[in-house]
């Protein structure tokens, strides 16, 4: 949860006093004279005021929560949609990066990394939008909020989590507080309905094949991660899984056997877990099927971004530019609609799991 207001601007007066920096005129306006809302204040919801999934809903002026207690939405979500929108405001104004940087007084590198969704501080964003927004715009006091609201920090920055990994801890700062995740996966089980077993196995050979990661604290980090669909009011998560995720053996055969019926408990128990096979005989509609990995984030305020993480070896691409997103959601209703449907798939999962009963 962020701070209030009032406790970020008090914080942010004595840093800019110290610092004998000029106070940009909304911070120094709330300062020193109290400010009442637009009369139209009413037509705009409550900032994260937005259906979540099971009804749960949001204070004015907090930051929204989906996935149950601490789970902020997504602080890089919040970034990049104030990136793309001042960069939108930049464009319309006519101004490059250079220009709009002496105009606040900045450098150009901080208007880009702002741009690119770098967690920057507060003022600085301030100071752009002092800029670009005619005093009394209504888009400042939203892009405020953004701002304020991606300088939070989640459960994945806590110390007891530090040795999760940089990777890791990206990933859990994308998914917290989605509204819906939506993954297909070729040839492994998704981090978010791994068990410990299965998780510390396939670190370990990760671990064996040259990756550097500490084991414990990975695996502690995954098993976390899970609560953001597994928690009261918890994201809607649906995965469409290649047929040799659950019949390949990456892990022991008892492990493995472990695993598929914890997937198969979360299928068949929880109403916003959505667990399906695409069978090898699928008929797609255009024949296309992913090369790699890819997950979907939507996340309850409808102007936020839709990311879309596409996994490789080392490292995870962020699709961020809407019209590729859009390809992603397209490929993955595709690939849901040729998939076996819900209890085909857990029939089929049954059916794996019953195989390995032998072995383990």
């Amino acid at each position: 949860m962020t701070k209030g207001l009032g406790d970020a601007t008090e914080a942010l007066r004595r840093s800019l006093i110290q610092r004998a920096r000029p106070v940009p005129r909304r911070i120094a306006t709330s300062l020193t004279t109290p400010r009442r809302a637009p009369e139209d204040a009413r037509r705009w919801p409550p900032f994260g005021a937005y259906a979540y999934p099971h009804g749960a809903a949001c204070q004015a002026g907090t930051v929204p929560t989906v996935g149950g207690a601490g789970h902020v939405i997504s602080p890089l979500a919040r970034r990049l949609r104030l990136g793309h929108a001042i960069r939108e405001l930049r464009d319309a104004a006519g101004m490059t990066s250079a220009q709009l940087g002496r105009e606040a007084g900045l450098d150009r590198t901080a208007v880009s990394k702002v741009e690119n969704g770098e967690r920057r501080p507060l003022d600085t964003i301030l100071k752009l939008l002092d800029v670009l927004l005619p005093e009394g715009d209504e888009r400042y006091r939203r892009l405020q909020r953004v701002a304020r609201d991606g300088l939070a920090k989640g459960w994945w920055t806590a110390q007891e989590f530090a040795a999760m990994g940089a990777r890791q801890a990206r990933t859990a700062e994308i998914e917290s507080g989605a509204r819906t995740i939506r993954e297909y996966q070729t040839s492994m089980l998704p981090g978010l309905v791994q068990t410990e077993a299965y998780a510390r196995h396939r670190s370990q050979v990760a671990l064996e094949d040259g990756a550097d990661f500490d084991l414990n604290g990975t695996v502690a980090g995954r098993l976390r991660r899970q609560q953001q669909i597994s928690g009261p009011d918890g994201s809607e998560y649906d995965v469409v899984l290649e047929p040799q995720a659950i019949e390949r053996l990456p892990v022991p055969p008892a492990v493995m056997r472990e695993q598929l019926h914890h997937l198969l408990t979360l299928a068949t128990t929880r109403e916003n877990i959505s667990v399906r096979v695409l069978p090898v005989d699928a008929r797609l509609g255009r024949g296309y099927v992913p090369r790699s990995p890819f997950s979907l984030y939507a996340y309850p305020d409808p102007e936020d971004l839709t990311l879309v993480a596409v996994d490789t070896v080392t490292a995870d691409l962020l699709v961020t530019e809407a019209r590729e997103a859009q390809r992603y959601a397209a490929m993955f209703d595709q690939l849901r609609a040729a998939a076996l449907s819900q209890e085909e798939s857990a029939d089929l999962i049954q059916k794996a799991a019953d195989a390995l009963a032998a072995e383990a």
